[in-house]
């Protein structure tokens, strides 16, 4: 069991990252990068930045870097832990329904720029007795052992977390090389199928305009935000299927040289973050809708990982995850779709349904659908928690 307190986590396929202190703090990413590299008070700073960094903070830890793969306790939670907080889930719904409602007439009017955003819903539930959240971080590592799970505690309020399994990897930077494996076109598994028949239905149903599209504005905006620091990049013209907890995606391996190995990963998010994966297109006007009409969104969408002071990073997104008040027993999950305008507000309403549930399993929390995810009109029904 790692000993308290734990700032920041990775745990991956192939390897873990933590610190060890003391730890110097910082709230920005640049101020961070120019710190570790000066490497005066520790060779690596991990931690994460929000989604919105006009409106938010971030929160980086300056420490001695620790490697290997440090124990932490995954001891299944119990469902009769957490309730749901009934009147903030139903409001969360009803504003995701207003936004994709508000939205979908733009996206197909020919006059207008809106080409893609993503909206995104929360779930919260409260916690019945104390929880560590060392303890709950260890379920999600035991669950979902392939792809890489994060812990960040919060710089501006101590005792809050950002937790979660991410699927996507933003950018990895070593020397010269930069790589990254952008995610966008999604629909749920179907785990009544066996495996080769649900690879079959999914490639199927994602290798269609809609999602190809869709997936097409992301992969157009990392390269054209590459294309100023790299004398070369490569990506396949066709995205690959990709095989995640809970969902299938799109993704399309990118690999870039960059002009010198010192270029700064501050710059390289800035020109980056947000992306179509979390934002839309164009950025701008997505971001204002979503800040506008959705509950802040803090590091969800946001990027986690660390940079070292060789210059080289591991930045993730931070999806499939939930902040954890360990303070007050609060547990908010966050899960969002790309909306273009081939979607349709049931559709889209499942997907996030089937990203919700990556954290739900963790927490023990089982839906009980009234229906199907979505009406016979085509919009989403009232799911009730099983908590």
């Amino acid at each position: 069991m790692i000993a308290a307190p734990a700032r920041f986590l990775l745990h991956g396929p192939n390897g873990s990252v933590g610190l060890d202190g003391p730890l110097t703090t910082f709230s920005g990413l640049s101020e961070a990068e120019n710190a570790v590299r000066e490497g005066t008070y520790g060779n690596l700073v991990a931690g994460a930045v929000p989604f919105d960094q006009e409106s938010g903070t971030s929160s980086f830890y300056l420490g001695r870097r620790v490697t290997g793969r440090p124990a932490v306790s995954g001891r299944r939670t119990r469902r009769s832990h957490f309730v749901p907080d009934v009147i903030f889930n139903d409001t969360e719904i009803a504003g995701y329904i207003r936004l994709v409602d508000h939205v979908l007439p733009m996206l197909r009017s020919p006059n207008n720029v809106l080409e893609k955003i993503v909206a995104a819903r929360a779930e919260r539930f409260f916690t019945t007795e104390p929880v560590d959240p060392l303890q709950l971080y260890g379920s999600i590592v035991d669950m979902y052992p392939r792809v890489h799970s994060y812990l960040v505690e919060h710089l501006e309020t101590p005792g809050v977390y950002t937790m979660g399994a991410s699927p996507e990897l933003f950018v990895k930077k070593t020397g010269a090389i930069v790589t990254m494996t952008p995610l966008a076109g999604t629909i749920p598994r179907n785990p009544s199928l066996p495996t080769p028949e649900d690879t079959a239905r999914a490639h199927a149903e994602l290798f269609t305009d809609k999602y190809l599209l869709e997936h097409r504005h992301l992969v157009e905006f990392m390269l054209k935000g590459l294309a100023p620091f790299c004398t070369v990049v490569d990506h396949p013209h066709e995205p690959e299927l990709i095989d995640v907890p809970s969902v299938w995606h799109l993704g399309t391996p990118i690999r870039g040289r960059l002009t010198s190995p010192g270029v700064r990963v501050a710059d390289l998010v800035s020109a980056l973050h947000p992306s179509p994966a979390v934002c839309g297109v164009p950025q701008s006007a997505s971001l204002q809708l979503i800040t506008g009409n959705e509950s802040p969104r803090g590091y969800y969408g946001g990027l986690v990982g660390w940079l070292d002071s060789n210059g080289d990073c591991e930045l993730y997104m931070a999806l499939r995850g939930l902040d954890f008040d360990a303070r007050h027993g609060r547990l908010t999950l966050r899960a969002g779709g790309g909306i273009v305008k081939g979607s349709r507000l049931g559709v889209e309403f499942a997907e996030t349904t089937a990203k919700l549930a990556t954290m739900r399993r963790v927490l023990g929390i089982t839906p009980l659908l009234e229906a199907s995810a979505s009406s016979g009109s085509g919009r989403p029904v009232r799911e009730v928690a099983n908590a």
